[in-house]
């Protein structure tokens, strides 16, 4: 074998070409506006990718197309933030830390990025919510009193709130409601894969105290469910 430099040229198409492909993939379509990546799962000739060097964007592509594309009716599901906080703990225990983008994406996750993005304003949101609903640590503001009724109110953070729950105190917990979830019966001894929580039966973040009697082992599903909710015990 020769070894050299040089690489292959790129086969080049002309517009007229690329103009045939994207009318080709509007009929596959049954004239639905398209994407780029509906494009390329059906394009038998060149890539989206492609198309876009020459037109610049992607809209201008399909209006060199000179045929009206009808805009595709999605259908809305609202998403929950306990399925969103789901799939965050599978690939999060997965990986072992706070994924990135990157790792999110590798993974197949059941929702995208963006999903998380655009619910928490942000990913470091998404990821500070979630910690929020699985440990219940969170921050307390208040407003101090305004001595001066001229001055603007001054918010700062005056008081840091932990669950940090004990060793000595979770045993206790576990010990109490017999190593198994208080709600369902599930336990780690006899189901692989299932990991009991200690939760808070009046939430942490609505001021619910660690204390014993507070306090209850229910495994992760159980919680999930629970969320923030407070439940009064019979």
């Amino acid at each position: 074998m020769k070894y050299s430099l040089e690489r292959p040229k790129f086969q080049v198409y002309t517009t007229e070409e690329m103009v045939e492909a994207l009318r080709a993939a509007a009929n596959h379509y049954k004239l639905r506006r398209f994407s780029r990546r509906e494009f390329d799962e059906v394009s038998t000739t060149c890539k989206g990718s492609a198309i876009l060097n020459r037109f610049g964007t992607w809209q201008a592509a399909l209006d060199a197309t000179g045929l009206t594309l009808k805009e595709e009716k999605k259908t809305t599901v609202f998403i929950t933030n306990e399925q969103l906080f789901s799939e965050m703990e599978r690939i999060w225990s997965e990986l072992g830390h706070r994924p990135s983008h990157d790792e999110w994406v590798s993974l197949n996750p059941k929702y995208s990025y963006s999903t998380y993005k655009a619910r928490f304003n942000g990913w470091v949101n998404a990821c500070k919510a979630f910690i929020e609903f699985v440990t219940g640590e969170g921050v307390i503001e208040t407003e101090q009193e305004e001595s001066n009724p001229t001055e603007k109110p001054n918010k700062e953070k005056v008081e840091i709130r932990k669950r940090s729950v004990s060793d000595k105190l979770r045993y206790q917990v576990l010990a109490r409601d017999k190593f198994k979830c208080v709600l369902c019966g599930r336990s780690p001894a006899n189901e692989p894969g299932v990991k009991l929580h200690i939760d808070h039966i009046h939430p942490f973040s609505k001021g619910g105290k660690n204390e014993l009697e507070n306090l209850r082992s229910v495994c992760n599903h159980c919680n999930w469910g629970k969320g923030s909710d407070i439940e009064k015990m019979p």
